[in-house]
């Protein structure tokens, strides 16, 4: 089964925000391929039954980061994605949406990670915009600096 034809995987994610405009990335690799290169993406995961978006992140925020924050704390969606890929040798499509938090008290809490986030996720960093535009590492969703943009630059009046 392609990607294209997997059912769609809906998820939630954050976008991590600190007052310098910094985003929150975790750093991953895919178990099921030891030399594909690592990537970085944002807190978030899958949508599970009777849970809205909002619920999905803010629960992944706590399992990722340790960081406890009530769905309404991340107010609208600010992005979204539509993306197929392979991960531990299985097709997805995927759906998400993205909200923002601005906060500059987390970090990797390996104690709330399941066993595949915790064979998959090693580590966790602060990117400024300038870093996530020029790295030569793979960031998801590819489209970050601009939702980044859209975030942090001040809006006309």
């Amino acid at each position: 089964m392609t990607a294209a034809n997997s059912p769609i995987r809906q998820v939630g994610r954050v976008l991590i925000l600190n007052h310098a405009g910094e985003v929150f990335l975790l750093r991953g690799r895919d178990p099921a391929e030891a030399d594909r290169p690592a990537f970085w993406f944002t807190p978030g995961g899958k949508i599970d039954p009777g849970e809205t978006a909002q619920e999905a992140a803010a629960r992944e925020l706590w399992e990722e980061v340790g960081l406890k924050v009530s769905p309404a704390d991340l107010g609208e969606v600010v992005g979204h994605e539509d993306v197929s890929y392979h991960f531990n040798g299985i097709a997805y499509r995927q759906q998400g949406v993205f909200f923002a938090l601005w906060r500059s008290d987390v970090a990797l809490n390996p104690a709330g990670l399941n066993e595949m986030e915790a064979d998959t996720i090693d580590i966790a960093r602060w990117w400024s915009l300038h870093d996530v535009r020029t790295t030569q590492e793979t960031i998801y969703p590819v489209h970050l600096a601009d939702m980044l943009v859209a975030l942090t630059e001040p809006k006309a009046d």
